[in-house]
């Protein structure tokens, strides 16, 4: 069976990440504190990771990440940086240092400072932020230096920036957003002023991340479709009428599909004797692809039970687009013979999904594998005894047979072949009814695709 990612699950109360240094972590459990007490039926709980490296901070968050729909990072560079090194796995949001944060830093420079914020230099903020809060300041015709943010790489050069601006005499106090430039430019006996952000700029950012969770949670609870049809063996390709081998190949895989779905609360209807759909959600879609990298089922239905499948998965506005988009999917794969395997979503964009990156299905159990061993020893026997065509899926087989093939008296065989039956390596065909009167024959079909040559090997005791 196909593990589904871990990760929070539907229905419960929405878990927003906290990240940062210390101090500004506090500052956002606050901020998140007056969001519960303006609205009491919230239903948010908070985790924090605190850190005061990169590196620490990557640990932090994949630490939680599976517990998370959100987080919030302490600046655009740490946003940044987590997307680029690929662990930014949850919508997010970041702490603004513009507005609110500026004109607070810009004041509190000259009360407590006695910064004169007419020659300062700034970096990280936009430079047209910068311009209109002066502007406001009622210091339109200032003009002083600024170093925006455009990717992590410029941090690496605030040092020098404000450094220079300094030894030329334009600027007496730079300001920073940067932990590490403020520490750097202390050091060099610079002066320095960090540009921290106020309580409503953090209370904004965690509402941010609040908002894009329950957008996401409302996406991932949209309805959707998945339709498995089984491709018959038939020489044409084309789907065969109705036949005993249909039948019981359909109940094995509506067996599997239901202890597949079962994980992401799906339910599974029967259209036919070859056709299933599957209803969930869009984010039961992606637990069982991987967010939308492998097949769902292929894997598990290959190995256990060795037919190929068509399969669609559709997402819409309504039910009624979300399963038309999965039933398209299905006749594109039912085209190509089930070597593509479609996603349709609500805007008809197509995703494709890997057929060789799934998972592997669970490992048998000791009881399974023997049962495999011996299936594969039978089928052995009886091909050596009398051939079968090459593209046959199945051996039909009486206990007669089996004994033949394993050497065993015809109460041993009969044995064995119930055996089978019960691990799902056999079924059971219709009685024949003797012409000359007499019990009915009973046969089976072994499943041989499933029955590898190792196998085969090993040692049979009954």
């Amino acid at each position: 069976m196909i593990t589904s990612p871990t990760g929070p699950e539907p229905g419960r109360d929405l878990t927003i990440g906290l990240f940062g240094r210390r101090p500004l972590v506090a500052t956002m459990l606050e901020a998140a504190d007056q969001l519960r007490e303006q609205d009491p039926e919230l239903g948010v709980r908070f985790v924090t990771g605190v850190h005061t490296t990169m590196a620490e901070a990557r640990e932090k968050f994949e630490r939680q990440a599976d517990r998370i729909d959100a987080a919030v990072f302490p600046g655009p560079m740490h946003f940044d940086l987590a997307g680029a090194a690929g662990y930014r796995s949850v919508p997010s949001s970041f702490v603004r240092l513009t507005g609110a944060a500026l004109y607070a830093t810009l004041l509190r420079a000259t009360v407590h400072e006695g910064v004169d914020v007419r020659r300062v230099s700034i970096d990280s903020l936009p430079a047209d932020a910068v311009t209109e809060a002066f502007r406001e300041l009622a210091l339109p015709d200032v003009d002083v230096p600024v170093a925006p943010y455009r990717r992590p790489e410029d941090v690496q050069d605030y040092f020098d920036f404000h450094a220079q601006a300094q030894a030329s005499g334009q600027t007496s106090c730079a300001l920073t957003t940067i932990i590490e430039v403020e520490e750097a430019l202390a050091a060099a006996g610079l002066p320095v002023v960090r540009i921290t952000p106020t309580l409503a700029t953090v209370r904004g950012a965690v509402d941010s991340a609040i908002s894009q969770a329950r957008g996401t949670r409302l996406e991932e609870q949209q309805i959707a479709f998945i339709v498995v049809q089984l491709i018959s063996p038939s020489a044409d390709g084309a789907p065969a009428v109705s036949t005993y081998w249909q039948q019981q190949g359909s109940l094995d895989v509506h067996r599997i599909l239901i202890d597949e779905a079962r994980t992401v609360g799906g339910t599974v209807a029967r259209r036919s004797d070859t056709e299933f759909v599957v209803t969930t959600t869009a984010g039961g879609v992606g637990r069982l692809t991987g967010q939308l990298i492998w097949a769902p089922f292929l894997q598990t239905v290959r190995t256990r039970v060795g037919i190929p499948l068509a399969i669609g998965l559709g997402t819409g506005r309504t039910a009624h687009a979300a399963e038309a988009n999965a039933f398209t999917a299905l006749e594109a794969s039912a085209r190509a013979e089930g070597t593509e395997v479609l996603l349709i979503d609500a805007d008809g964009e197509r995703t494709g999904l890997g057929l060789d990156n799934a998972p592997p299905v669970a490992v048998r159990a000791p009881a399974e594998e023997k049962s495999g061993a011996l299936a594969a020893r039978v089928a052995q026997g009886v091909r050596d005894g009398d051939p079968h065509p090459a593209d046959q899926p199945y051996l039909e087989v009486g206990a007669e047979e089996v004994a033949r093939a394993l050497g065993v008296t015809a109460r041993s065989g009969l044995r064995t072949i119930k055996q089978l039956v019960e691990a799902g390596y056999a079924w059971p065909l219709p009685p024949q009814v003797s012409p000359t009167g007499g019990r009915p024959r009973q046969r089976f079909r072994l499943l041989s695709r499933t029955l590898t040559a190792p196998d085969a090997s090993e040692e049979h005791s009954l």
